[in-house]
């Protein structure tokens, strides 16, 4: 009896033991959840979202190519500066205007004509990082940009890379023309660019944009900036975009042959350094970035007016109304005319 009742408390424990070590690989094998990815992405440079694996946000994570864009008679009509993320517009030497243009959710084969580097360069990129495409500069301009560790890309660097070119059918040294899909392709480990402007939310319940800040504001019907050699004219179209006029003609786009439009333009006043001296050129202005000042945004035909402030080099730029309150933009691309503060602002 005795034998009997430990072999029945040994067959116990045998099968106690058994059954714990089947219950110890059932939860080894049983798979570690993960985290369901987000159902929708935005693109960091214009606020605009898709659901996730949309053809649109298949460039979110690459890096942004910021292209230094001529903006006189002579290399006019630019290529694809409807499809950039923000367009920044800065005076240069005798008054007159050049462009940093930024891609980056819409790459394109050709834009251009690039052109050399300004002081105020770093300044405008060093926040979207990535890569920073230019023709020519002197030194003491081009090392603040490499400073800010973007790529630095000229005919130089990509040399028998297929990126940069020459057209045939625009005289030099307005004839450099990138493409930005391309060299984008060429440097993805460099990341998406960061974050430059705050946009209206995207609501992922209702599927819908809350309201952009410009919403609540006056109502407008164009918007000009007189530069001391150059007039930019806003217009609003009709279709909730603004159209430009470059110098009293339409600006117009040569990659599709329609005007240049956006979404939201963003106007800083801003300080000028005078204090860089060429023997050709005269004074080459210096665009102050590290700043505040007043700044006036425009979307969807309605405008406020407030301030723009921006903290150090790798800082956004941060708008707000006249009560204090953060400035949201419309989702779309955008253009930044940096008014000299000694130049005016007519809004009709």
């Amino acid at each position: 009896m005795k034998k009997s009742l430990t072999n029945v408390l040994a067959l116990f424990v045998v099968s106690a033991l058994v059954l714990a070590g089947c219950a110890q690989d059932e939860a080894q094998e049983e798979p570690v959840p993960t985290a369901e990815p987000a159902p929708f992405a935005t693109a960091p440079l214009t606020g605009i979202t898709y659901p996730t694996g949309a053809k649109e946000a298949e460039f979110f994570d690459a890096p942004a190519v910021s292209c230094k864009v001529d903006n006189v008679r002579a290399g006019m009509p630019q290529l694809n500066l409807n499809k950039s993320d923000i367009v920044f517009v800065q005076m240069v030497e005798g008054g007159l205007t050049r462009l940093v243009s930024v891609w980056h959710s819409t790459p394109v084969d050709a834009v251009g004509p690039v052109r050399s580097v300004r002081p105020m360069d770093a300044d405008t990129v060093a926040a979207i990082g990535g890569i920073f495409c230019f023709s020519g500069g002197v030194p003491i301009f081009i090392n603040p940009i490499i400073e800010t560790g973007v790529y630095m890309a000229d005919e130089t660097s990509e040399k028998n890379k297929g990126s940069f070119s020459r057209s045939s059918s625009r005289p030099a040294p307005h004839n450099v023309i990138v493409d930005v899909a391309l060299l984008q392709s060429q440097h993805l480990d460099r990341g998406a660019p960061g974050k430059v402007f705050d946009f209206a939310a995207f609501n992922a319940e209702s599927e819908s944009y809350e309201p952009a800040s410009t919403d609540s504001g006056a109502e407008f019907v164009s918007v000009s900036v007189k530069y001391p050699g150059a007039l930019s004219l806003w217009q609003l179209d009709g279709n909730g975009y603004l159209v430009r006029d470059q110098d009293g003609s339409k600006h117009m786009d040569a990659a599709t042959d329609e005007q240049v439009k956006t979404k939201n333009v963003v106007v800083l006043q801003v300080q000028i350094d005078t204090s860089i001296k060429d023997a050709k050129a005269g004074y080459i202005p210096r665009t102050i970035l590290i700043d505040s000042g007043p700044a006036w945004v425009f979307s969807d035909g309605k405008m406020v007016q407030g301030t723009w402030s921006k903290a150090s080099q790798a800082s956004a730029f941060e708008l707000k109304d006249e009560a204090g309150n953060l400035i949201k933009l419309a989702p779309g691309n955008t253009w930044v005319e940096l008014m000299p503060a000694k130049s005016t602002i007519t809004i009709k």
